[in-house]
């Protein structure tokens, strides 16, 4: 029996054919990684798969102003704290915010009944005991300045507000 056909056939150094497989895995490999990097290239940068450069928090906005829809209760002294989204009526914060939209939405009478409701949740919760009125409105921020602390709206449109029955 012959060296090739105890190893099976494989040849010391493997040959033309491993030197072959080599090469091509080696060309693929690179064409791959150039593919991949190709979005860097472009002009102007696309933002997009399998890279993405993030524009929405690299590039500057020409406006940093938000806007909420949201509740807000009032103390007796006049003071404004938010309410949270269990009170407004979900414990999930994209569900109470489109309950508050789509009140906003459909108009005055909408706006009116979530107040109501919302009141009659912040009657029930002691850590609410100093809040006297609900209000649903809608608050445009300038979102730097609120992160830097001044959390005072820009703009502000009431759409409902309502007295908290007194406990």
């Amino acid at each position: 029996m012959s060296a090739g056909a105890v190893s099976g056939g494989a040849r010391p150094g493997g040959g033309p054919r491993l030197v072959e497989r080599r090469g091509y895995a080696y060309g693929v490999t690179a064409g791959l990684v150039l593919l991949m990097l190709a979005p860097l290239f472009r002009r102007p940068p696309v933002d997009s798969f399998p890279l993405s450069t993030y524009p929405m928090f690299s590039w500057g906005r020409h406006d940093a102003r938000t806007t909420v829809e949201r509740a807000v209760g009032v103390d007796s002294r006049g003071e404004r704290r938010p309410i949270p989204p269990r009170l407004v009526g979900s414990e999930e914060v994209l569900q109470a915010k489109a309950t508050l939209a789509q009140s906003i939405r459909q108009g005055a009478r909408a706006a009116r009944a979530l107040c109501r409701g919302v009141a009659a949740r912040v009657a029930e919760d002691d850590r609410y005991a100093d809040v006297v009125a609900v209000e649903i409105r809608t608050d445009t921020f300038d979102a730097v300045a609120f992160f830097d602390g001044h959390e005072t709206p820009v703009d502000s449109k009431l759409h409902a507000t309502c007295k908290v029955r007194a406990r």
